[in-house]
């Protein structure tokens, strides 16, 4: 990999940032930005596509989280290492990004150093906590949660139901049949335990699947 340049997606819903991240990544001639997404439900088909070394991801992203979006990629594509990039510093997130298969995690309030640094670092196919993120996060990886229970398209219609949407526009979205979304709907609030849509807003706000922004 040092004789060619990485190459780098980014996943971000807001194209400022991604244009920004972008700009900085493409100034510097180790590294070449090869896509970008502003849809979780998007990433992972289009990640396939562009094949490249590194894919920056955020973790709250409308269609599919950045978490989801990560076990999906990893479990497609073993030879992407993915960097989240988050606001977020709590160690839960960091634990279940790194559960999902991250490679690497960095705050967005990095500086284009750190970031471009973490990238490098993924690519070689070794692990990048940022500085203040301790490495007894490691230790929480591989416990038990529900969330681990649920398929992808459960994860999918999940994050779409609290989005708001209802089941003929998760259907719509998905495309699938409005009597299978409310199956996977039925299924995937057994599993977390959750009878009522508030509690699984509340439970969805609270793992990061969605945010009130």
């Amino acid at each position: 990999m040092s004789e060619q340049r990485i190459r780098v997606f980014l996943a971000d819903d807001h194209t400022v940032v991604r244009q920004a991240l972008a700009g900085s990544i493409a100034r510097d001639p180790r590294f070449e930005v090869v896509g970008q997404c502003g849809d979780g439900l998007k990433v992972a088909p289009e990640v396939l596509a562009a094949k490249p070394d590194v894919l920056i991801l955020d973790i709250t992203m409308p269609g599919l989280n950045g978490l989801d979006v990560c076990r999906e990629v990893t479990n497609t594509l073993k030879d992407v290492a993915i960097l989240i990039l988050s606001m977020h510093d709590d160690e839960e997130f960091v634990a279940r990004a790194l559960d999902n298969g991250a490679a690497g995690y960095l705050m967005k309030e990095a500086d284009n150093d750190q970031l471009l640094e973490a990238i490098e670092t993924v690519a070689r196919g070794e692990l990048y906590l940022a500085p203040g993120i301790s490495r007894s996060v490691l230790q929480r990886i591989g416990g038990k949660d529900p969330l681990n229970g649920l398929t992808s398209r459960e994860r999918q219609v999940l994050q779409l139901i609290v989005e708001g949407r209802t089941n003929r526009e998760v259907a719509e979205a998905l495309g699938l049949a409005v009597k299978t979304v409310d199956t996977h709907r039925t299924h995937l609030m057994r599993k977390l335990n959750i009878h009522d849509q508030t509690s699984l807003v509340k439970y969805a706000l609270r793992r990061g699947i969605v945010s009130l922004n």
